[in-house]
């Protein structure tokens, strides 16, 4: 029996892998991550079984599905998504579904319904589809692309409902709310880059290289693709986070206009100085979703144990300007040589709010080298 699933979630793809291995070892499975690559690949394969997710980077599912019900017209065609509307339920049919999943997936409930379709006994399945513990799962998930999650359902319906109307002044307050969306914004804004044009380095600069059209389609993509916080307690680490770098921005907005440095650089370098906690965190809500459990009291010495590395990580996968990983590392320290206004002006911020430890001579120092009242 041949299997193919489609998802460019690599852990998605992992977790479905298992579970299929888990009811018949005997089954050969094909992951493929693109549209592209999955219809190429049925030209030439025959398949028993599709899994595909609806939203891909360069496609759409459903003409996955469809290729595969034209191709394959007795094999299994379910599809994957995080918004299951009367709409698709009647475009999925059309194309030739057998089934749906709906994300986020529970582990034992997936398996319970994939070994109904395949007819195997899911009291029979061995327990090997089990992500392991916590801090082995942030482990691994190292090696694999790190995405960011909303900061709660309730923001990721905001952008999904406000995506089409959205102005500059609405997409920049939605951005600073949730860096994913700054961080993910930049790098497609720099992914266009022209020889001879500047980098971006603010949401201003986005928003005009992009242009408002396509800003307001990864909005609405981002909202379909990206889960949600929903565990209580990542909500308030994130909600907390947020208003460490309000404070951030307030103390900047003070200081910046009598320096007559241009602020979008610093406030999206604020925006990404907690890319490596909240890394961690939408992991550990990836690993929740997947039906797993915590130990809530050691969640604090989780996340500050591995943001070091998941920072790095998914600075270097978004290809975040060298410039603002400069800028960000200034707020915990400045560096010996080389100081500029803009990196004080952040190091300052960062003492006088408690973003990091109080150091009053430095901050008495840092002020008077710029001219600020000590």
């Amino acid at each position: 029996m041949n299997a193919l699933i489609v998802e460019d979630d690599p852990w998605i793809a992992e977790l479905l892998r298992l579970i299929l291995t888990d009811l018949d070892a005997n089954l050969q499975i094909e992951h493929l991550s693109s549209a592209v690559a999955a219809q190429n690949y049925l030209r030439g394969n025959t398949i028993d079984l599709l899994i595909a997710d609806l939203n891909l980077p360069d496609g759409n599912g459903l003409e996955v599905v469809r290729t595969a019900a034209r191709r394959a017209p007795n094999s299994l065609r379910l599809l994957t998504t995080t918004d299951i509307s009367r709409q698709l339920v009647l475009d999925a049919r059309a194309a030739g579904i057998t089934d749906f999943f709906a994300k986020p997936f529970k582990v034992d409930a997936l398996r319970g319904r994939l070994a109904q379709l395949l007819q195997c006994d899911p009291a029979n399945v061995s327990a090997s589809a089990n992500l392991g513990d916590l801090p082995s799962f942030l482990r691994a998930r190292l090696e694999q692309p790190l995405r960011l999650a909303w900061s709660s359902p309730a923001q990721q319906q905001l952008a999904a409902s406000s995506a089409k109307e959205l102005n500059f002044e609405r997409f920049n307050a939605l951005a600073e709310a949730e860096p994913m969306l700054t961080l993910i914004a930049l790098n497609r804004a720099n992914r266009q880059l022209e020889r001879g044009r500047a980098t971006c380095l603010s949401l201003q600069a986005v928003w005009e290289r992009l242009g408002p059209a396509d800003c307001r389609e990864l909005v609405a993509r981002l909202a379909q693709a990206r889960i949600a916080l929903e565990h209580p307690l990542l909500q308030q680490r994130v909600t907390e986070f947020a208003s460490q770098q309000q404070a951030l921005s307030d103390a900047l907005g003070r200081h910046s206009a009598e320096q007559a440095i241009p602020v979008g650089p610093l406030r999206a370098a604020i925006s990404c100085s907690r890319l490596g906690e909240l890394a961690v965190i939408s992991a550990v809500q990836h690993f929740l979703n997947y039906g797993q459990q915590i130990d809530e009291s050691s969640l604090d010495t989780l996340i500050n144990q591995h943001a070091a590395a998941f920072g790095n990580c998914i600075k270097t996968q978004q290809q975040l300007p060298f410039l603002l990983r400069e800028l960000t590392g200034s707020l915990f320290q400045l560096p010996r040589t080389g100081l500029r206004k803009d990196r004080i002006l952040l190091r300052i911020a960062a003492l006088e709010t408690g973003f990091t430890p109080a150091d009053p001579d430095q901050l008495r120092q840092l002020r008077r080298l710029i001219g600020l009242p000590a």
